[in-house]
This record gives C-alpha cells, sequence and structure tokens, in this order.
C-alpha cells in the first residue's frame, strides 16, 4: 500500500513538473486526486459519502471551468477526440448527478441506508470516469500550454480564473453567471446546515489536504 502510495505521489509531482498551473483551478485538480485516492481505501460508509458529495462538487467545478476557459481553445485541433469527450463527459456527469441527488440534504450517516450498493456502484463510476477524462484534459491542457507565447499565456490564465470565480458546482452547469450563483449559494447552504447537523465529517481532512 505505502508503495503505490509512493508512485502516485512521484506520479503527481511529475505531472505538476511539466504542466501549468493555474491557481484555484489547480488546487481542485489536486484535491480531486485526494479524494480518489483516499476512496480507494477507506471503508468508512460516512466518510465514502462526505467524500463522494465534495467529488462531485469538485468535479463540477473543474470540468464547468475546462468547458469555458480551455474548450473553445482546443476543440478545433481534434474534432473527433473533443466529440468522444464530450459524450465521456456527458456520462460522468449523468452519475455525478446521481450522487448529488443522493448526498444533496442528507445527512451522510444516511446516505447508504437505501441502496447502499446502488450508491457505491455510482461513486465507483464516478471516480473511474473521473480519472479516464482527466488524463487526456491534462495532456490537452499541457500541449495547449507549450503552444503559447507569454501573452497568450497570460490571457489563458486571467481566462481560467474568471471562470473558476464563478465555476457551477452542480454536475449541470447553469449557463448563465446569475444561475451559477444561486445554484452555488444553494449547495453551499445545504452543506453548511449539513456541518451543524452532523458532527462527524471524516472526510474533511482529505478534502482540505
Amino acid at each position: 500500500m505505502a508503495e503505490e502510495a509512493d508512485s502516485e505521489e512521484r506520479q503527481r509531482l511529475e505531472r505538476e513538473a511539466g504542466s501549468p498551473t493555474f491557481g484555484a483551478f489547480s488546487e481542485d485538480r489536486t484535491r480531486i486526486e485526494r479524494i480518489t485516492s483516499r476512496l480507494d481505501v477507506t471503508g468508512d460508509l460516512i466518510e465514502r459519502a462526505d467524500l463522494g458529495s465534495e467529488l462531485v462538487r469538485a468535479v463540477s467545478r473543474y470540468e464547468d471551468t475546462f468547458e469555458r476557459a480551455f474548450l473553445p481553445r482546443l476543440q478545433e485541433s481534434d474534432p473527433d477526440l473533443f466529440r468522444d469527450l464530450d459524450q465521456d463527459r456527458a456520462a460522468l456527469r449523468d452519475t455525478m448527478d446521481e450522487i448529488h441527488q443522493r448526498t444533496m440534504g442528507i445527512d451522510p450517516r444516511n446516505v447508504h441506508a437505501s441502496d447502499g450498493q446502488g450508491f457505491e456502484d455510482a461513486l465507483t463510476s464516478v471516480v473511474e470516469k473521473t480519472r479516464a477524462l482527466l488524463v487526456v484534459e491534462d495532456r490537452q491542457i499541457a500541449a495547449l500550454w507549450d503552444s503559447l507565447g507569454e501573452d497568450e499565456r497570460q490571457g489563458v490564465t486571467d481566462e481560467v480564473t474568471r471562470a473558476f470565480r464563478n465555476a457551477s458546482e452542480r454536475p449541470y452547469p447553469p449557463r448563465t453567471s446569475v444561475g451559477r450563483f444561486l445554484s452555488n449559494a444553494h449547495v453551499k447552504l445545504d452543506h453548511t446546515l449539513e456541518d451543524v447537523s452532523t458532527p462527524r465529517h471524516p472526510g474533511a481532512d482529505t478534502v482540505d489536504g
């Protein structure tokens, strides 16, 4: 187990060393990796429910930002690839929405009470689909970055910062800034109420890093 963790850490550092960083967007990429790695090893059902909910929030923000900041620059380079990626992203969002619906407003202690195996199957699918999609997106971001000059890189960085600032925390993002703001406010309120009513959040350390 320790060797696997060391290997994952080396791979993460190697990826980050050769790729650009974009502040909070890149931090969410690291957060997603922490959560999925923890889900590989924990059997605590409350923690898995907590982490599943947080994974959906983080991946939703990340993909919403990717679509708005990077996709317009990338999709003309390989239309067939990005058509396939759109299908993969749609399948991921469908499964994330199942997790979202089963955790939104629900005490993590009760998430597995009804069809716990169905929740676990959906969570496993989200982890697998997320990993597969991010590997391709990482390569596309790195290739784009390598092709840009200094001024263009700053432009991309600014676009990512703006897009991430109001990125949706739901699998299916609203199409307007106001819609994103209202949707995210609802998600944050729900999580605040969960924090008040649920004294135990074993996934917090993993999410916060």
